[in-house]
């Protein structure tokens, strides 16, 4: 359930930074989503947003110091994994510790190549703080939430 509300937080970032407001998002406009997903990305957005940690700053702004991957690295992470954190750092969900944190991790999986699926469990679990290492405010989803 947390890769899909990290994928429609990327949704809504993205219709964000086309130039909608965060209050003109409707949830509806998700069809695929349940409710749950859909509130859960939204409050999280919410969240971002009013703490001023989602600003409207330019993607080409923010990729000024983009983490580049070093041999071994390029060899445990798939190019398309890759892509993916480098759209989360450009749209700001994710910040260049985040990213660091998210490297760190996929590097640890046993020599395991990383692909877009783990890549997402990895981000969901960083951004929405699991266990006893959470981040304050964070949003921890188990799966079994309803939201009304």
């Amino acid at each position: 359930m947390r890769t899909n509300v990290i994928d429609l937080i990327i949704q809504m970032v993205r219709q964000i930074r086309g130039g909608q407001s965060i209050k003109e998002i409707d949830l509806g406009s998700f069809p695929n989503a349940d409710k749950s997903e859909a509130s859960a990305a939204y409050s999280w957005i919410l969240q971002k947003s009013e703490s001023g940690q989602l600003n409207a700053a330019s993607p080409s702004d923010s990729s000024k110091n983009l983490r580049i991957l070093h041999a071994a690295e390029r060899t445990i992470i798939s190019t398309e994994a890759y892509g993916y954190l480098i759209e989360l750092f450009n749209i700001g969900i994710i910040t260049h510790t985040d990213m660091e944190s998210i490297i760190e991790s996929a590097m640890m999986t046993n020599f395991e190549k990383v692909g877009l699926d783990r890549m997402k469990e990895l981000v969901a679990k960083l951004v929405f703080g699991a266990g006893e290492k959470s981040h304050p405010g964070s949003i921890y989803l188990s799966g079994s939430e309803k939201i009304n």
